[in-house]
């Protein structure tokens, strides 16, 4: 198996960004701050990108995707370095929250933002409709997305979290955790997970086929699979074929542990 490069997609994200001074003043909150809504359909992607803050994302149960966004901030005026917006690429769709003179697109995200003009953090609450893929781009923050479709989320101070029953799936962080849960692996599947510093938890239902690569620098990794090992096992690399192989589980962490666990059908790690 290839190894991948870890964490490519940092390349293609300018954060020019001056450090924030001491938090001044209570917080502030804005509910419902931007709202954005149109149809999606079966097989589009909606991609969502940010710079501080969280993302959530849920299924719905019909064909409007929904995107609403809560500001908090105790410096500055997110009217004059913040604006959000949301616009059709084809049959896809766009979610931006820009600081400062950025810009956004699916290709290239950018925050040229002197932070101490605002602390202001953007909160997205999104639903899609059943098997809309998701790009999800945070930079200081948590993402979590529940899925029925293929998933790309990536933050560099934060959680990813991804569950859904349709792959591929792609987590990666800087500095957090990341934790995947797929209720199936049939097909193309793939699932990618690399993190600098946290951990890697990939949730797996059993029976799986496919080829394993688990690896960390500094830290441990297992398996709750019988995992038919291609050279030699050790307690920072596991590599072979589960079941009859195919599709590929890869999972990197330079400072954590990596585990590959047996998903409960109520989608926590089984006994």
């Amino acid at each position: 198996m290839r190894r991948r490069p870890f964490l490519p997609f940092l390349l293609a994200v300018a954060l020019p960004v001056t450090a924030c001074n001491e938090a001044q003043g209570p917080v502030q909150v804005r509910e419902k701050a931007f709202t954005w809504s149109d149809a999606l359909p079966a097989g589009a992607t909606l991609a969502v990108r940010s710079m501080q803050g969280d993302i959530e994302v849920a299924v719905g149960n019909d064909d409007t995707a929904r995107v609403t966004a809560r500001i908090e901030w105790r410096r500055g005026n997110p009217d004059e370095t913040l604006r959000m917006s949301g616009s059709r690429q084809g049959a896809d769709a766009l979610i931006c929250a820009v600081w400062g003179e950025g810009s956004c697109s699916i290709d290239d995200y950018n925050a040229k933002l002197n932070t101490k003009d605002t602390d202001a953090k953007v909160y997205f609450k999104v639903t899609v409709p059943p098997g809309v893929k998701l790009d999800l781009l945070e930079i200081n923050g948590n993402v979590s997305a529940s899925a029925s479709a293929p998933v790309k989320a990536r933050t560099m101070n934060g959680d990813v979290r991804v569950a859904t029953a349709v792959g591929p799936v792609e987590g990666e962080t800087m500095n957090g955790s990341v934790d995947i849960r797929m209720a199936s692996l049939v097909g193309a599947d793939s699932v990618i997970a690399k993190t600098l510093n946290g951990n890697v938890f990939i949730y797996l239902p059993d029976p799986s086929d496919a080829l394993i690569d688990l690896g960390v620098t500094n830290g441990s990794v297992s398996t709750d699979f019988p995992v038919t090992m291609t050279g030699e096992a050790s307690r920072r690399s596991i590599r072979g074929t589960l079941g009859v192989g195919g599709r590929t589980v890869y999972a990197r962490s330079m400072n954590g542990q990596v585990a590959l666990r047996r998903l409960a059908a109520d989608g926590t790690s089984a006994p």
